[in-house]
């Protein structure tokens, strides 16, 4: 078992509810050493799993090559060049340079989200659907052959991604539209001109029946997420949801961190403008993976206008993730009808 560390306390910037909520908790397994490795299916492997050093310096160097744009052009753009002349390449599956999951994982993760949205959240051919953080496509993707009479829109602050989508499925599928949001985020949009707690998404009063944030809320600051939360809350029709994912730190979770027990350190401590504190791994860039505490989350989504429905722990705290092994933490959140 890894020592505890001592949690470094640093004051951050700005910048960067009804019924009971359902709780589904899982085992603590016996400690591994270095957290949860990574699986090939619904997990990022690399730099969100055990595959890297739980915390230190060089974590933090790998997760900055991971998610540069010019390391990942250097390393795939000669790769993509030559699957593109032996034409190896799918219209809608994006290059290797724009992917942050693997090949297989790109279609097989949207699969996943888009089979339990028809599951769990009442997706079916007449939703009108709002991705947020919708990356290069993932989701919009597997939803194509869905969505005959509903719509999508997804938004994202990664303009090759926002490019990608334009040209290659709004070009095929008109149903589908993307919008480049230019918010400011350290890990992807260090110089957007706007924060994320005061972006206002760019869609009119209860336009979506269903709203998700994959991998969104785990780069966000909590002044952001307050924001981003509320703006969802106004975007959705009453009976709308909200599908979406945190590193939710509660009592478990903070006594696994204290033990060493979880995927990754969260050994920084950091402070909003609000009064909000949370965690992080890197003190440079916390939205590299951020924790929230549970109550500031039930907070915030009280004071959005919705209701936290439910919570479903994931690995990353040393829990077993569920029936699905998730990773992150997935939280159902509902607008009330009336």
């Amino acid at each position: 078992m890894n020592p505890p560390a001592e949690r470094e306390t640093v004051v951050g910037r700005a910048d960067s509810v009804g019924p009971a909520p359902t709780v589904e908790s899982a085992p603590i397994p016996a400690s591994n050493g270095n957290g949860t490795v990574e699986s090939a299916s619904l997990a990022l492997t690399g730099p969100s799993g055990g595959l890297l050093p739980r915390r230190g310096p060089g974590r933090a160097l790998l997760k900055r090559l991971y998610y540069s744009w010019a390391f990942r052009t250097l390393a795939f753009w000669p790769l993509d060049i030559v699957e593109r002349a032996i034409g190896r390449t799918e219209p809608l599956v994006p290059p290797r340079r724009l992917q942050y999951v693997g090949r297989g994982d790109f279609e097989m993760i949207g699969v996943h989200w888009r089979d339990r949205l028809i599951r769990d959240h009442r997706l079916d051919g007449g939703t009108d659907v709002l991705d947020i953080g919708c990356g290069v496509g993932r989701i919009a993707v597997a939803l194509i052959p869905v969505l005959d009479e509903g719509t999508y829109e997804g938004f994202d602050i990664v303009p090759a991604a926002i490019g990608w989508c334009d040209r290659e499925i709004t070009s095929r599928h008109p149903r589908f539209g993307f919008t480049l949001a230019d918010v400011r985020n350290r890990q992807y949009n260090a110089d957007g001109v706007v924060s994320a707690d005061r972006y206002e998404f760019p869609y009119d009063n209860e336009r979506f029946d269903l709203a998700l944030a994959s991998s969104v809320f785990t780069h966000m600051r909590p002044d952001g997420i307050r924001n981003y939360l509320a703006e969802t809350a106004r975007v959705l029709r009453p009976g709308g949801r909200l599908a979406c994912e945190f590193f939710i730190v509660d009592d478990t979770a903070a006594a696994l961190l204290e033990q060493g027990r979880t995927t990754f350190a969260l050994d920084h401590e950091f402070s909003e403008p609000s009064g909000v504190s949370f965690l992080g791994s890197d003190p440079r860039v916390p939205e590299y993976n951020l924790g929230i505490h549970q109550r500031d989350l039930e907070a915030m989504t009280r004071n959005a206008g919705l209701e936290l429905q439910s919570i479903e722990f994931g690995r990353w705290s040393g829990r077993d993730g569920g029936p699905e092994g998730r990773f992150q933490d997935f939280v159902t959140l509902v607008k009330p009808s009336s």
